[in-house]
């Protein structure tokens, strides 16, 4: 009987999955980034990604650089961290070859060992992805066991995907802005700032992160790690930063910036910069993208 049950799931379920359309729910996004989305700028990354990457002001700077239109989407997703948008990096990669791929990134997410969590946001998708399934199945043995049931895939996920068809929505550009601050303004100036120990890199994240730039470098498809601003960080990005430059890949480090650590009232809390913040840091930041960017388009 519960066999059947859990037959029955898969089946509806992934009849679901095949026609789900677009929405606000971050599964929805997950579907299209991994399965739908072929713009030629991408922009990948958790919470700190799409409040931080304003997309149409990048898109009028590209655009204004290379004196033609680029499509631009902003595919991050908050709550996804390494793993999560490492292998969204590779099944992008696997359907088509953007223009530019920009990677928002922390040292701190490569310490992170809660590696299921993560990950099995894009479990429905285990059948029909070989890297989703791939991921998933390098998590060990206990993972490849229960992914074999369609209840344990589609847990707490039915009733997100009935939300996208009760509120289906135009895609947007994938921008979220924050507004407003939650820092006291007033007192965030004043608080010294104290580095903590660095944590131990998790193995299994790091290794699907070092996939990405190995097959990055070897398709020749331009990839930009990025680590957006943090108000007034504890620690940074000195093993990410060498992860990069072992393997080719530009590294753009704006976590520790005083331009921002003078500025509480940018950030709307202590990870997150709010709408003003946001259209300041992508400003700068394309200044600094420029010089990974070749002087003139190729394929203009």
């Amino acid at each position: 009987m519960l066999v059947a049950v859990d037959i029955t799931v898969g089946v509806v379920a992934d009849r679901l999955m095949e026609k789900l359309p677009y929405s606000k729910e971050d599964l929805a996004k997950d579907n299209y980034r991994l399965h739908q989305l072929n713009s030629e700028v991408v922009i990948i990354g958790s919470s700190r990604g799409c409040n931080h990457y304003v997309t149409q002001q990048l898109s009028d700077s590209l655009d204004a650089y290379f004196g033609k239109h680029l499509s631009i989407y902003n595919a991050a997703i908050a709550g996804k961290t390494a793993n999560s948008n490492s292998c969204a990096a590779e099944v992008i990669l696997s359907r088509y070859r953007p223009r530019l791929v920009i990677y928002d990134l922390s040292e701190s997410q490569l310490c992170d060992d809660n590696q299921g969590a993560d990950i099995e946001f894009s479990a429905p998708f285990y059948w029909t992805d070989t890297i989703v399934r791939r991921y998933l199945d390098d998590i060990g043995l206990k993972e490849r066991i229960l992914m074999k049931s369609s209840m344990y895939r589609y847990s707490g996920k039915l009733l997100r995907i009935l939300s996208c068809y009760m509120s289906p929505s135009v895609a947007d550009d994938g921008y979220k802005p924050k507004f407003g601050t939650a820092i006291d303004t007033t007192k965030a100036k004043n608080v010294p700032k104290v580095s903590e120990t660095a944590k131990e890199l998790d193995t299994y994240t790091v290794s699907n992160f070092e996939n990405v730039l190995k097959k990055y470098t070897s398709e020749k498809v331009p990839l930009v790690i990025v680590c957006s601003p943090h108000f007034r960080p504890k620690d940074n990005n000195k093993r990410l930063a060498e992860l990069c430059y072992k393997y080719g890949v530009p590294f753009i480090d704006f976590y520790d910036t005083p331009k921002f650590n003078s500025h509480p009232e940018l950030f709307y809390n202590g990870n997150h910069m709010n709408d003003d913040g946001a259209h300041a840091f992508t400003a700068l930041f394309f200044e600094q993208l420029k010089t990974f960017l070749p002087i003139q388009d190729d394929e203009k």
